[in-house]
């Protein structure tokens, strides 16, 4: 930020006052008539939240932070959803009075991918579906869907994105069918099922925090894979807004706003899996800017 500027231009000997002049950028309160989402304020700081589609519209031109994350993805048939892409970053230009467009992406229906979130030019992908069938892989996303129930050999979770998410977990590797991987979170890959013993499920994959909002948060965490039979064999809903997965029962859906992947259901009872968490975009930048125009004054 450049504040106070002042430069002096000496007159010859002999001339009285005025010697010079001074040239200064006068400060101003940015958040006052920049508009997008809800405005909160933090400190030294304005932050947009958006959670709706619309647009973000500077009354500056300077640079912000940004929070992008993506629609967690569905359950499936025992495999978790895969939590929505989690893209974070800073120093991003922006030109006052131009807007910005950002989208806000809904989460995976049942057994459904999530959906791309956007502010300007960075994009986070929806979480992948888990897998819903016989041996059938989760979706690739953000971050992967976890495995469904199947035979020997295991099945794989779908794929993350570099720098957006993790796998989703694999299946069970028992020959009868028990068990899905947990859905892929922005901090770590889903859990693969029987980790934690014969026909457990395995956990949805944490997210990740962040404190652009002004209060730690946790976002982007894997829906936990869903189980045929058993007491407590379920997989559990990763940090960040991950349903847990159901023991013959429906799985529990992913946090709205928190790209959080749906639980996977247990197909015994062929019931609906949870779905994926809505996405959100978070602007934040300083209230305190310089103006572009200079103000001059005689000394």
């Amino acid at each position: 930020m450049r504040g106070l500027i002042t430069i002096e231009k000496l007159r010859p000997d002999g001339y009285e006052y005025p010697i010079g002049i001074s040239v200064s950028f006068p400060l101003f309160n940015s958040a006052t008539n920049t508009t997008g989402g809800t405005q909160t304020i933090d400190g030294d700081n304005a932050v947009h939240t958006f959670t709706t589609s619309g647009f973000f519209e500077p009354s500056f031109t300077g640079e912000v932070e940004y929070l992008v994350v993506g629609g967690g993805g569905g359950g499936g048939a025992t495999g978790g959803g895969g939590a929505g892409g989690f893209r974070i970053g800073s120093g991003y230009p922006v030109t006052e009075s131009a807007n910005l467009t950002v989208s806000i992406s809904g989460g995976g229906a049942s057994q459904a991918n999530g959906t791309t979130s956007v502010f300007d030019t960075v994009t986070s992908l929806g979480g992948g579906r888990g897998g819903i069938s016989n041996n059938d892989r989760g979706m690739s996303g953000g971050s992967g869907g976890g495995g469904s129930y199947g035979n020997a050999p295991p099945t794989p979770g779908g794929l993350g994105t570099p720098g957006q998410g993790n796998p989703g977990g694999q299946t069970s590797t028992y020959v009868s069918p028990y068990g899905g991987g947990g859905g892929g979170g922005a901090g770590s890959a889903g859990q693969n099922a029987n980790v934690r013993g014969a026909h457990w499920a395995g956990d949805g994959g944490d997210g990740l925090y962040s404190s652009i909002s002004g209060a730690n948060t946790a976002y982007a965490g894997g829906g936990g894979g869903g189980s045929y039979t058993g007491v407590d064999t379920n997989g559990s809903g990763g940090i960040g807004g991950g349903g847990d997965g159901g023991v013959n029962t429906t799985g529990t859906p992913g946090t709205a706003n928190r790209g959080g992947g749906g639980g996977g259901s247990g197909p015994g009872a062929a019931p609906v899996s949870g779905a994926g968490g809505s996405g959100i975009v978070i602007v934040r930048f300083q209230t305190t800017q310089s103006a572009n125009t200079p103000e001059y004054s005689i000394n």
